[in-house]
């Protein structure tokens, strides 16, 4: 397992396996990386995969392309989308670019942890500001008090919550990412302050309206992918990411070809180099389409 420095992003370069494990447990080289981003993107408002996305998805296997779930959940919870494509090879790009992990292997491959005296002071700072702070840790949630979303979070997300009388003082294991949640409105409130106070501590981004994510410095999905793809020994123009809200915009900017789907909001829409149908309307099986048909179009043009 390699473990990042907090402060310096994931560099591609030669992990310490060889290559066919990280291919998968078949081995060889791969066609391309496909990241998808799972809630809102994936996953339609029923919290389910489509047929057709399934299916789409199941293509790309079958073509021999690496398939990565990229999302801000833990790996717990995105691992239980692993049976829609039951005995495949996927990967898993979790707590926003925090940890890398195949889907054969109970070890993360990469994992970039906030370290502990900053995931403190920022646990502080939202005890003294009165906000509700999530502090994710060996993919269990810890609160210093339990809210109807806390309860609603942790069965959706199938991710078990501790509440604890302090949390800076619970804190004694560095985490993969940490959450505030409040009204769109007091969240809009605090971008300003939250960018000033931790800008240059941590990265900050968020997944919905109510939320303010950080992670350690330089940790994102853009990052954690390219270091997955150049682990794996390919180029930028073999890979495609979707996605549709901030937290996927680094991963959208830096692939070949990065897709928003139509529910995303407009600055992510702005930023895709494509924008397919929601997430309602089959959207993930749209931009796979579209970009196998690029491929097959650069290995026709180039004799492969």
């Amino acid at each position: 397992m390699v473990r990042g420095a907090a402060g310096s992003g994931p560099e591609p370069g030669p992990g310490p396996e060889p290559f066919p494990r990280f291919a998968g447990p078949q081995g060889g080289r791969p066609r391309g990386v496909l990241a998808l981003d799972i809630d809102g993107t994936l996953l339609r408002s029923d919290g389910t995969v489509s047929p057709r996305n399934q299916a789409a998805v199941a293509r790309c296997l079958d073509a021999g392309i690496v398939v990565v779930l990229a999302t801000g959940r833990t790996l717990v919870s995105a691992s239980q989308y692993f049976r829609y494509w039951p005995g495949r090879p996927l990967w898993v790009i979790a707590g926003n670019g925090a940890v890398i992990r195949p889907s054969w292997s109970v070890r993360p491959l990469q994992e970039r942890l906030i370290p502990l005296p900053l995931a403190r002071e920022l646990a502080r700072w939202a005890d003294r500001e009165r906000l509700y702070l999530k502090a994710y840790v060996d993919d269990r949630l810890f609160v210093s008090q339990v809210t109807e979303e806390t309860l609603s979070f942790s069965r959706i997300h199938r991710v078990p919550y501790v509440r604890v009388h302090s949390l800076p003082e619970a804190l004694h294991k560095k985490p993969t990412h940490m959450v505030i949640v409040d009204g769109p409105d007091r969240i809009a409130r605090l971008w300003p302050e939250v960018q000033r106070l931790w800008g240059d501590k941590l990265e900050i981004t968020a997944s919905t309206a109510s939320s303010i994510e950080f992670c350690a410095p330089g940790v994102n999905k853009g990052a954690a992918l390219r270091w997955l793809v150049g682990t794996l020994g390919l180029g930028l123009e073999q890979v495609a990411a979707i996605g549709n809200e901030r937290n996927d915009l680094s991963m959208i900017t830096w692939a070949g070809l990065g897709g928003a789907v139509g529910n995303a909001p407009p600055a992510v829409r702005e930023a895709a180099g494509v924008v397919v149908g929601d997430h309602d309307a089959d959207g993930v099986a749209e931009f796979i389409d579209l970009w196998m048909e690029r491929l097959s179009q650069q290995s026709r043009g180039t004799g492969g």
